[in-house]
């Protein structure tokens, strides 16, 4: 009998790898491996994400069409090593004197496994015996993916580990090109496939591509046409932002939304100098990237330039920079395409203060940013790209777009009945059943902190509701609060506002369509009211909001509740975190919710029908 379901999983395996499930055509679940091996950023092959794939909607093994893995270009080295979870600040500046700078500088071959030999993980899936034939061949070449042996390996690594898990035939698996990828999950995450769009891309490194645009254009019948209007490798932000982001302290790979929030700290008279030495390495001509003077490498050139400036002129000359580069860029972009709908992805489009300059400064324009648009959805993008790839005929019938970022694993009521028993016993507890987005609300206006664990996990990052840790934004002492009892976060770092949509206009100076504030990927000014009532939800210095905005019936449930303390305060909003402790993963289960609850200093946990409250 043939499978009347046409499955596909779509895997980034790297920095924070994520598996996506589509079925017909549509994106039915997206999560990351860390969200349940409980490591932050895991790059490990994200086994427990299709298995839960396998168990949550009931496939057989058999029924895959395919498995499609981002990126053609793709190394062990940093799987191995876990450069992303093991590393500490001190390993990145090691692997920059003995792995980037004998290459750069002294054009040596160096093996990633071999520099850092005590830190490989052969228990990872699927196995020692596995592994270690990898290791044997990779210590002994360059084990950089500029070398075509790696290339090669790369992709048979890859289809042998999933023919180890799934059992299915190496022509089921696909390998898509990076920078595709993220066109094809920007565009159809949009959900506007009436009028042409211009698709912008913009990250570090990619297959060899690290920026594009791109004009997609609806044709009758369902078809899609796509014009390429320049691509390149040239694109510096994305690996300048890295490695400033080390030469400031910070953690590369994570920490560069930290230098974005220390940049306005600092004024124009203080940072212009840092922002002329970053002036003379690349400029705009057209549609294209160019250098002036091309750094021989991005650490210790920059790191020299900069000596003796202060860490935040840094910063901000950085994000000026950055700001007028892209800027440029995308008003040449718009005026050779006539695009009035705009869509980003890549790992720069997380620069939130861009987009928002982009949004206020072309105001004929309206720009998308997906959820998490950097390498994490591209587990999405490898199952849109594969779709383009066969055909661009009735494209637009076949593929449906994502609504929402509600694609993780669900709370099992069930469950929740019987993990909270305990709590009806507890004196020091109290649990309600009835009304409890107004009970919630009131503890909220009571200036207490709660946090909230209710339907379908979202994707990515950013918490939309439904893992976050949620507070009264008027109140501007309940930051230290959050910071020093249960976040840990750098004082300096802004929390965002979940906003109902008809109260948005109130609180924010919205420069475009009022979806594109949907999934905290662009940035608003403030009014006179936000900064008043929102205070605790805005950047300390220029009150800029990063803001959740609630539209179309995207999550009913949360949306009463945002209106429940309305009716009380009379602000619409709330100040929104994710739900987790600092420098672990967003929470996804039950279990690890209550453990949070009880062991810091949360006043309250809101679950499907209960609400537990501290005494």
């Amino acid at each position: 009998m043939k499978n009347s379901r046409e499955i596909i999983i779509g895997i980034n395996w790297e920095q924070n790898s994520t598996a996506s499930l589509m079925i017909n055509g549509k994106i039915v679940a997206c999560v990351s491996e860390e969200r349940f091996s409980r490591v932050k950023n895991d790059e490990r092959y994200p086994y427990h994400c299709i298995n839960w794939f396998i168990k949550e909607f009931k496939i057989k093994k058999n029924e895959i069409t395919k498995v499609c893995f981002i990126s053609k270009v793709w190394a062990t080295g940093y799987i191995l090593t876990r450069h992303y979870t093991t590393f500490s600040i001190n390993d990145y500046l090691l692997e920059q004197k003995k792995i980037w700078y004998p290459r750069i500088y002294l054009n040596k071959k160096v093996s990633q496994v071999n520099v850092f030999k005590n830190k490989i993980d052969f228990n990872q899936f699927p196995g020692i015996k596995f592994w270690k034939k990898i290791i044997k061949y990779t210590r002994s070449i360059n084990d950089h993916v500029s070398n075509k042996q790696i290339v090669k390996l790369g992709q048979n690594i890859r289809t042998k580990v999933v023919q180890k898990h799934l059992g299915i035939d190496a022509n089921k698996i696909k390998f898509i090109d990076h920078s595709f990828g993220h066109a094809a999950y920007a565009y159809f995450s949009t959900g506007k496939f009436k009028s042409k769009t211009l698709v912008l891309t913009l990250d570090a490194f990619g297959d060899n591509i690290n920026y594009s645009a791109n004009l997609f254009k609806p044709k009758k019948n369902k078809d899609l046409d796509i014009k390429k209007i320049s691509r390149g490798s040239d694109f510096i932000i994305g690996r300048l932002y890295r490695y400033v982001t080390l030469i400031l302290g910070f953690k590369p790979n994570e920490h560069e939304y930290k230098v974005m929030g220390l940049a306005p700290y600092s004024k124009p008279k203080y940072f212009n100098k840092v922002e002329n030495i970053f002036k003379t390495f690349q400029t705009v001509k057209g549609t294209k990237f160019v250098y002036k003077n091309k750094p021989k490498d991005l650490f210790f050139h920059v790191k020299n330039k900069l000596e003796g400036q202060r860490f935040d002129s840094i910063a901000a000359g950085l994000q000026s920079y950055t700001e007028s580069l892209i800027i440029r860029w995308v008003k040449n972009c718009i005026k050779k395409t006539k695009a009035k709908n705009i869509c980003l992805a890549g790992g720069v489009g997380l620069n939130v203060k861009v987009n928002m300059l982009i949004s206020k400064i072309l105001k004929d324009i309206n720009l998308f940013v997906p959820p998490s648009p950097d390498d994490s959805s591209q587990a999405m993008g490898a199952c849109y790209a594969y779709y383009l790839s066969l055909s661009k005929k009735k494209i637009l019938k076949k593929v449906r777009p994502i609504k929402h970022a509600y694609l993780g694993p669900d709370v099992n009521l069930d469950i929740v009945k019987k993990k909270i028993k305990k709590f009806y016993v507890n004196k020091k507890y109290v649990v309600k059943k009835n009304k409890i987005n107004f009970e919630a609300a009131k503890i909220i206006a009571n200036n207490k902190i709660v946090a909230r664990f209710c339907g379908k996990a979202e994707f990515g990052a950013r918490s939309l509701g439904n893992r976050s840790i949620l507070a009264n934004p008027k109140n501007n002492s309940i930051k230290k609060i959050i910071n020093e009892k249960i976040k840990n976060r750098d004082f300096w770092m802004p929390f965002a506002a979940s906003v109902t949509n008809n109260f948005s206009r109130k609180y924010f100076n919205i420069d475009c369509d009022i979806k594109s504030y949907n999934y905290m990927t662009n940035c608003v000014l403030a009014t006179n009211v936000g900064k008043t009532e929102l205070v605790a939800a805005l950047h300390p210095y220029d009150s800029t909001c990063r803001p959740h905005i609630l539209t179309n019936h995207q999550n009913d449930s949360y949306n009463e509740l945002i209106m429940e303390f309305g009716k009380i305060t009379g602000i619409y909003a709330l100040l929104n975190t994710s739900f987790n402790l600092h420098g672990h993963p967003i929470v996804n289960s039950i279990d690890e919710a209550i453990n949070i609850f009880i062991k810091s200093d949360l006043d309250a946990l809101l679950l499907p029908k209960h609400l537990i409250i501290k005494k």
